[in-house]
């Protein structure tokens, strides 16, 4: 029972502060989305998007304070394990091997967006007060711990489960290949080497709890549709379900927010919602694709050829979508005006959109049900979709990073084709390429390729990592990872964050106004400020075991 309670808090209680998503620290803070709502409504979500945060603002407060939570819960099974009577310990192994998977995910949560975090175990369930620097005053680095965490749960757990919510042997290897690569990122390249060993492994032998090869789903929307979970491509989801006499506790609350606002003229959502977290035109314009289906890496000339939008455009007024040619993945990911959604029909425009003025035209995609799935609750806007935490696609395109990292730029080119390859295929299919709703054709101009042999985007290591970062964007957008990527690829080439989440800020800011005076520093703006009340709460025999970030 300790253990499920340890897992009911990756769903991250129906907040956008936290949960599997990262809408907030991940992909509004990245510039994927906008904050949504009204300028007035969550104003301390701006600080966040304009890199103008303080220890006390209350995103950051409730982040850390709930991941910490979800840490003690992890630490409750551990430290109590050992006196339990009546199983076997076959049985002990798993269960410890699965509460420190939880435990490694939940500080590396915090580990990514606090940066300077303590490491608690079970040895300090009594008293967390664990400093986060050494006896001279050094930040202590909690990269080792948590990589040992999901080594554990990588030896020990088994590699199927009948229980399909619970990890396994695979979804352990995964995260400590990404946990690796981090750990590349910000320290020694020798965890590259180390992270590559464990892609490998997860690519040529991972299986789901099922017992299903890892392997891409053959539609992109299937990754996000609730009647096709937990395929091949789900390495490690969070499970939800709605209806089920759980008022509410056991769905997928975090994204009710994005939901259709009251004020709407009606549509996904049933009305219900306050239509936060809007995809910003400039994430939308990164799908624009040359006339060989490849992506522009150049901004200015990208930004130049933009997506045509219905921003300031009355529902009621004449409007035809973009005619250029378009990554078919956007209208996967992102709402707009004249393109089918799901089996609500054509996105009508603002009535779906709760203030144009003040987050733009679009609605989110990816996280909606139909209204044939019957997967919205009962009373509330929340919804019965799983949110995948890792999915195949991005263990390929971590693979890829690493590869490019070492110097095996042919293999980094093929793992990146092979996410690309998806969209190539089964074009008429309405899973993969939207369709018009009379079933003519495609419903926009949709074009994708493979990069071909000798591209010169993987020409050189600097060229095949840009392009692998733009294939993230465009493979995983709004899915919680962008700021993340910005911030690591930053820390080892010391220009993509700086360009990314500026540059973001440059253009969005001429259209949304609320963003103008936003500048992202590297220190202190890479990582988040350690609440101050934890701060405060840390003062044991006469002095603060926690101590502040840099420039905070």
């Amino acid at each position: 029972m300790a253990l499920t309670g340890a897992y009911s808090t990756l769903n991250g209680d129906g907040d956008m502060n936290r949960g599997p998503g990262n809408i907030l620290f991940g992909s509004i803070r990245g510039g994927e989305a906008h904050k949504g709502s009204v300028n007035g409504d969550q104003p301390q979500m701006i600080e966040i998007q304009k890199f103008a945060v303080n220890a006390g603002n209350s995103s950051v407060t409730n982040n850390f304070i709930f991941y910490y939570d979800a840490v003690y819960r992890t630490n409750l099974v551990l430290a109590n394990l050992p006196n339990v009577e009546g199983l076997t310990d076959a049985q002990k192994t798993q269960i410890a091997a699965e509460a420190r998977f939880l435990r490694g995910h939940y500080h590396f949560l915090l580990k990514i967006l606090f940066g300077n975090i303590p490491y608690i175990d079970e040895t300090n369930i009594g008293d967390p007060r664990v400093p986060n620097t050494d006896e001279s005053g050094n930040f202590v680095d909690a990269w080792p711990s948590i990589a040992a965490d999901f080594k554990f749960a990588a030896d020990n757990l088994a590699p199927t489960n009948t229980d399909l919510g619970r990890v396994n042997k695979w979804a352990a290897m995964a995260y400590l290949g990404k946990t690796y690569l981090y750990m590349g990122n910000f320290g020694d390249d020798s965890n590259y080497t180390l992270a590559k060993t464990a892609f490998d492994d997860v690519i040529a032998n991972g299986v789901t709890n099922k017992g299903v090869k890892y392997d891409l789903n053959a539609d992109y929307h299937a990754n996000f549709n609730n009647l096709t979970e937990n395929g091949p491509e789900a390495v490690f989801a969070v499970q939800h379900s709605v209806n089920d006499g759980s008022t509410g506790n056991a769905a997928n609350a975090s994204r009710d927010l994005q939901y259709i606002s009251p004020q709407s003229g009606g549509g996904p959502g049933d009305n219900r919602g306050y239509g936060f977290f809007y995809p910003s035109q400039w994430f939308v314009n990164h799908f624009r694709v040359d006339a060989n289906g490849l992506p522009i890496l150049d901004d200015a000339a990208r930004n130049a050829a933009k997506i045509k939008s219905d921003d300031g455009i009355a529902a009621g007024d004449p409007f035809t979508p973009d005619a250029g040619l378009i990554d078919p993945r956007l209208d996967w990911s992102v709402a707009r005006r004249g393109i089918p959604f799901l089996d609500y029909g054509l996105m009508p425009g603002s009535t779906w959109v709760r203030s144009q003025a003040d987050a733009g035209p679009y609605i989110s995609h990816k996280f909606f049900t139909s209204k044939a799935s019957n997967g919205l609750a009962a009373s509330s806007p929340f919804n019965n979709l799983n949110i995948n935490v890792i999915r195949f696609a991005d263990v390929l395109l971590m693979a890829a990073e690493v590869e490019a990292r070492i110097g095996s730029l042919t293999t980094a080119q093929g793992y990146v084709n092979r996410v690309r390859r998806r969209m190539t295929v089964n074009t008429t299919s309405k899973e993969n390429w939207v369709q018009k709703l009379d079933g003519s054709g495609p419903a926009a101009n949709y074009r994708i390729a493979e990069y071909p042999v000798g591209a010169p985007q993987f020409s050189s290591k600097a060229n095949a990592l840009k392009a692998i970062f733009f294939e993230r964007t465009l493979e995983l957008g709004l899915e919680g990872f962008r700021a993340y990527d910005a911030v690591r690829f930053g820390a080892e080439d010391g220009v993509t964050d700086l360009a990314e989440l500026n540059g973001y800020i440059a253009y969005e800011s001429s259209l949304k106004g609320y963003l103008s005076g936003g500048v992202y520093t590297r220190v202190p703006d890479a990582i988040m400020p350690i609440p101050q009340q934890a701060i405060d709460n840390s003062f044991k025999d006469g002095k603060y075991t926690l101590t502040q970030n840099p420039d905070y």
